[in-house]
């Protein structure tokens, strides 16, 4: 069972990566250049794999007990990444899902729905890997 959550969950987390990359893609327009300039290109991916890696180290980051200032900057790295996340997935679904079309208040209710579910679902993906039971065991790895 824990298996099938994972797949089901990862899913969702892989969406949210894709969408993280299209929301840099539109903002500063990298992929619909002509031509594409592979230094932006590369710096796209790289800042969608870091947000991604940031939000699959959730549970990891948030563990931490040590106040010190290299915590700190990963819990203020974390939020710039979550926000980031956040918006970027925003903009990926209205694109992808409801094809630029959110005029109604069932439209952006579903909207916030789907972008909640996609955006935590990475975030439940990191406790899913990092997290262990109450008995100390690892839930999946």
């Amino acid at each position: 069972m824990p298996f099938i959550l994972a797949l089901i969950i990862g899913l969702g987390a892989l969406w949210d990566g894709f969408t993280t990359l299209f929301g840099i893609d539109e903002v500063l327009g990298i992929f619909s250049a002509d031509p594409v300039n592979p230094v932006k290109a590369t710096f796209a991916v790289v800042v969608s794999l870091v947000v991604f890696g940031f939000m699959i180290a959730t549970h990891w980051i948030w563990t931490f007990t040590a106040d010190d200032l290299i915590t700190l900057l990963l819990k203020i790295a974390w939020f710039l990444c979550f926000s980031i996340d956040l918006y970027t997935s925003v903009r990926g679904n209205i694109y992808y899902v409801f094809e630029g079309n959110v005029n109604t208040g069932p439209e952006y209710l579903a909207l916030i729905v789907v972008t909640f579910l996609i955006t935590t679902s990475t975030i439940l993906m990191s406790r899913l890997l990092l997290a262990k039971d109450s008995r100390g065991n690892k839930y999946l790895f």
